[in-house]
């Protein structure tokens, strides 16, 4: 078997863009997905201390850990402060995703404050900003009693080629955290991994990482 280690990303071309804006794109300098081109990555740079993606890093699904809080106010599709019952949040991690099942609806979190700090008497989930509603689904009202479902992202780790089978191999993984208190650090938990297979027939086009000697 030949394998093509530390692929950094596969680009494939979307339906009505062609070979010009896969060039266009290649020498462009960006690296997420556009109309034109849909990119797979492992991400570049150093990687989260506690979750241990690199930034960047495409994102493929996610499940529930388990782990829940109730909703203690109304908010709307752009409210960026959700409440929880007093002390429920001290051990979540200070960021992470959060999630509705009904309207379904995928959040990104960036802080959690204490009851004994907000001046409402209830934890806070804080939420940097709009775009970071509808992480997954649809950012939309929803009322006191919801559910709050945490739950881990699977982020790419690794991609590499087997020339033999032509088959790109995915390695995914996500971590779970928690806080002792609502104290920092966040202290990082379990650690789960998945491995997808694709045909290299579906992709057009592939980038490598490597290093020369010292």
């Amino acid at each position: 078997m030949a394998l093509i280690k530390n692929v950094e990303r596969t680009l494939t071309i979307n339906t009505g863009y062609g070979f010009s804006d896969l060039l266009n794109y290649m020498g462009s300098g960006v690296t997420a997905s556009t109309t034109e081109i849909t990119v797979i990555t492992q991400g570049v740079g150093t990687p989260d201390p506690t979750y241990l993606w690199k930034p960047g890093a495409s994102s493929g699904g996610s499940f529930y850990t388990g782990r829940t809080a109730t909703l203690q106010n109304n908010i709307i599709a752009t409210d960026l402060v959700l409440q929880a019952l007093p002390g429920s949040l001290a051990t979540w991690p200070n960021s992470g995703y959060i999630y509705f099942t009904s309207p379904a609806e995928g959040i990104y979190y960036s802080d959690v404050i204490s009851w004994n700090t907000t001046g409402t008497g209830f934890d806070h989930f804080v939420v940097p900003s709009v775009s970071d509603r509808g992480w997954s689904g649809t950012a939309a009202p929803h009322v006191i009693g919801e559910t709050i479902n945490e739950i881990a992202v699977w982020y790419v780790q690794s991609i590499n080629y087997d020339t033999v089978s032509g088959l790109f191999n995915f390695s995914y993984f996500a971590r779970e955290a928690l806080r002792v208190d609502y104290q920092p650090p966040d202290i990082g938990g379990k650690v789960y991994s998945q491995d997808r297979s694709f045909s290299g027939s579906l992709f057009n086009a592939y980038e490598l990482v490597e290093e020369s000697a010292t």
